[in-house]
């Protein structure tokens, strides 16, 4: 409320009209005081005001100065050691021309008349007769539509005096009360903190001495108190909280309707006094209330707010209040409650198992239970809010709500489920849904919150339970999540008949195959509950537990910690059925090959299923060899020629890998040797094959790698080489030539191993000499590695020579081979000159005299005759 000033001659008006209607009626108040007075006494009263007197008239007509002074010099008598009677009559003496300067223009004035009259007062043990001459004044001042008294000093000032007057007269407040109560109206609503305190102060003190008289009128305050509740003054509102309690005490109970929402806000409050002010109001109002049973449903989400509130004194205290509801209501209710009481069951397993939490007792519970149909809908809002403070208060509220209803909480588990999914995907929640969840399976069978769970994750009906969800990505997480919470707060014995059908859903592609990578933390969450739960149990769902972990495995490849916790997991499966962990890939490998068969056609490289098979392959060691036919069939569909470029680069990638590291012992060397053809044939060679473009080069230079990783793993042995030998050796001529170098290398690298391994039985004379044109060409690459990589298998072509070679016969491609290799003898690179001399040392061994002639024909076009003179000087001794 705006305070308005007023004017000298509104004041002048107020002054001479008001105050004298009030005070005609206090002028026998000496006369009256003087009759309980001693004869020394009245000596004495009668001397001091004698002395005052022209003090006291200048109270009426002085000057500022003068009634400054006046004032001063009669503040001096009054607050001298005297008589109680002597006070008494003194007061009555001067009651009148003080209270008169209530009104006074002068604001030191009517500041220093204000305080005398607290002073003097304070020290009267009886003032009950001057309350008729002192409240009306008060009124006058701070009661009227508008405020009168413009100083906020004063205001304080006058409300001090009312409450010092509570308290020393409170057997005549209910004659007062409602002039008291005019005045708190405006008081209240005062823009001066103080006098909103004080105000606030004054109204709790009246409501304890005129209870009746306070409640006729009491709704007036309402609206001022509601409007200061959210004052920036912490004192404030933790005052008219406190004020808000006092008035719906001792009003009419239906103001709670309003009140409610107010204090809701406040237990958002950022001040640990304020909320401990509202638990304490809402507290005491569970107790005391009149019409309390009606209202529990909206007191009792605020006192379990208060429960969890993050100090621990103040939750403490809550919880205290709580439990002192609870035995109220037992006391209350005792005939109601008799059979519970006396045939009470075992307190449930999820007391004995989480430290420092006991079971509430049962009036408590009772009470939660009975009004928890009225508190979810609003709560369950709450947690889907977009302000994150709404949404803390209000899972730690549901976790309360849980905790206390037990098993009564089973009627409404959708609702709680479809808002814990929700809540999920909102940041800083997880923590606390994990606890709703854990408190939710440890009062309610898996058998029955299974349908909702699987039902929200399958994204369709089970049953004649339909989900109100949809699956997508985030859901689907946000389900995970709570079915792990859900599974660690079950037992073993309970969740064993569901497991089934929970892997069965949780194996479903559309459940564990997304890009969504918080899924995958979320699913990992559910195996290790199931293992941690499970126990040994697992064993008969080794298989699907063994699939969900190779999904997580794959998915996880850059994550060192994620990966670390799922080689334990693996550790752990293998443990409890007292196996290796390499037996799980024996027993299981060749069921997840099967029925990645069956699916594979329809992989791109990006498919989850395709990471899977890498994975399951690159782990499962010498297992590879007892699944190779599944194998064989999975690469060969997957790099055929319609197939997507990535994929088949992916698969390459993958095959290289795998024979790289296949295993060497002779019964997984035989099953992949009896493969190598049918690799060669059916898959590396249809991708060797020209294509124009740059993807159709990097598939070739993709199986270019894994045909060298083929040849070096040895496991071609020379039968199987002389199958593939003509088919592989023209897609090797081709690729000589190939735009890419790194496939050329490769290609290079390839040719020089058949070579050797094929040596004089599978290369003779005729197709040796189709192949040095190739090799001849490389020399002139642009890569110096490539064209020493060309000397090297140069090297082994020489060493292929028969020694009954015709050389005269043979001639012109000897000439060939020493004509072009001299060329690099004289080349810029050194590292070349060096690699082309080796080569040419055992060359010309072959027939030396060729050799010789074509030096000195080129000898003298060197730049540098070094390498020259040494071949001549070997060959001419």
């Amino acid at each position: 409320m705006e305070i308005k000033e007023v004017t000298s001659e509104e004041a002048e008006e107020i002054q001479k009209e008001e105050p004298g209607k009030v005070l005609r009626k206090s002028d026998k108040i000496l006369d009256n005081a003087k009759e309980n007075l001693s004869p020394a006494e009245i000596a004495k009263v009668d001397e001091i005001l004698q002395s005052l007197q022209r003090d006291v008239n200048c109270l009426h007509d002085g000057t500022r100065f003068a009634k400054k002074k006046a004032l001063e010099r009669i503040r001096a008598q009054t607050s001298a050691k005297l008589e109680q009677g002597v006070l008494t009559g003194l007061f009555a003496g001067l009651c009148k021309p003080l209270l008169t300067l209530f009104h006074d223009s002068i604001e030191k004035c009517r500041e220093m008349s204000v305080t005398m009259v607290t002073e003097i007062t304070a020290q009267m043990s009886d003032i009950d007769v001057y309350l008729p001459y002192i409240v009306p004044m008060c009124v006058m001042r701070l009661g009227q539509k508008e405020i009168v008294e413009p100083s906020e000093e004063i205001r304080q000032l006058i409300l001090e005096l009312l409450i010092q007057i509570i308290s020393l007269s409170p057997a005549e407040m209910p004659l007062y009360c409602q002039d008291i109560m005019l005045i708190l109206v405006r008081t209240i609503a005062d823009p001066f903190a103080e006098v909103k305190k004080l105000s606030c102060t004054c109204l709790i003190n009246l409501t304890s001495v005129a209870p009746r008289q306070f409640q006729v009128g009491a709704n007036v305050l309402l609206n001022p108190l509601l409007q200061s509740i959210s004052h920036q003054h912490q004192k404030v509102r933790t005052l008219v909280i406190r004020a808000l309690g006092a008035l719906l005490n001792n009003g009419d109970n239906k103001m709670i309707e309003d009140i409610i929402s107010h204090l809701a806000q406040r237990t958002f409050d950022p001040c640990p006094p304020v909320r401990e002010a509202v638990y304490e109001v809402v507290g005491g109002w569970m107790i005391t209330l009149l019409d309390r049973y009606s209202y529990f449903y909206k007191l009792l989400p605020l006192l379990l707010t208060g429960i969890e509130d993050e100090v621990p004194d103040i939750a403490s205290k809550s919880l205290q209040m709580f439990e002192t509801a609870g035995k109220q209501w037992e006391g209350e209710n005792e005939q109601d409650i008799k059979d519970e009481k006396d045939f009470a069951a075992a307190d449930p397993v999820y007391y004995g198992v989480l430290e420092g939490v006991t079971r509430p007792r049962l009036g408590c519970r009772i009470l939660v239970t009975r009004n928890l149909s009225k508190i979810l809908p609003g709560l369950l809002n709450d947690l889907n809010t977009w302000v994150d403070e709404t949404r803390q208060k209000s899972v730690r509220l549901l976790y309360s709500l849980l905790l206390y209803s037990e098993t009564s909480s089973t009627q409404h588990l959708e609702k709680i489920l479809f808002a814990l999914y929700k809540s999920c995907m909102e940041p800083g929640l997880s923590a606390e849904i994990d606890k709703c969840s854990q408190t939710l399976a440890q009062f309610i069978s898996p058998v029955t919150w299974k349908p909702y769970v699987l039902t929200a994750l399958a994204g369709a009906s089970s049953g004649e339970v339909k989900s109100r969800v949809g699956v997508s990505p985030q859901l689907c997480t946000s389900c995970l999540r709570v079915l792990s919470s859900l599974i660690t707060g079950s037992t073993s014995d309970l969740l064993l008949p569901i497991v089934p059908e929970l892997l069965e859903t949780i194996c479903k592609p559309e459940v564990n195959e997304s890009s969504h990578r918080p899924l995958y933390r979320e699913l990992s969450a559910v195996v290790q509950s199931l293992l941690n739960v499970l126990g040994k149990n697992i064993s008969e769902f080794s298989c699907q537990i063994f699939f969900l972990l190779l999904r997580l495995s794959s998915v996880n490849k850059e994550n060192e910690e994620e990966r670390e916790e799922v080689e334990k997991m693996f550790s752990l499966l293998a443990s409890y059925q007292e196996i290796p962990v390499e037996e799980l890939y024996v027993r299981h490998a060749p069921t997840l090959v099967e029925q990645l068969n069956g699916l594979h056609k329809e992989w791109t490289r990006h498919s989850p299923d395709h990471s899977l098979f890498g994975e399951l392959l690159l782990r499962s060691g010498k297992t590879c060899a007892t699944i190779m036919p599944g194998i064989y069939s999975i690469f060969r569909d997957c790099t055929s020629k319609e197939k997507d470029p990535e994929l088949r680069m992916s698969m390459f990638t993958l095959l290289g890998r795998l024979l790289r590291e296949a295993p060497v012992t002779s019964e997984a060397a035989q099953q992949f040797s009896v493969y190598s053809v049918e690799i060669i044939k059916e898959i590396i060679i249809p991708n060797l094959e020209w294509r124009a473009g740059r993807t159709a080069g990097s598939v070739r230079c993709a199986a270019i790698s894994s045909l060298w990783a083929l040849l070096r793993s040895q496991l071609l042995s020379s039968d199987q080489l002389k199958q593939v030998q003509k088919e592989l050796m023209a897609q090797i001529v081709s690729s000589l030539d190939d735009d890419n170098c790194a496939t050329r290398l490769v290609t290079c690298n390839c040719f020089n191993f058949l070579l050797k391994a094929g040596g004089k039985e599978c290369f003779g004379p005729d197709e040796l000499h189709t192949l040095y044109v190739e090799l001849l060409k490389r020399l002139d690459d642009s890569s110096d590695e490539l064209r020493v990589a060309v000397t090297s298998t140069f090297s082994t072509f020489f060493s292929l020579i028969p020694e009954d070679y015709d050389r005269e016969f043979y001639k012109a491609h000897l000439q060939a081979l020493y004509r072009g290799l001299l060329i690099h003898l004289d080349d810029p690179n050194q590292a070349i000159q060096e690699a082309v001399y080796k080569v040419l040392e055992s060359a010309g061994k072959i027939h030396p005299q060729y050799l010789c002639e074509h030096i000195d024909n080129v000898k003298h076009k060197h730049r540098s005759s070094l390498y020259c003179d040494k071949l001549l000087a070997l060959f001419r001794q």
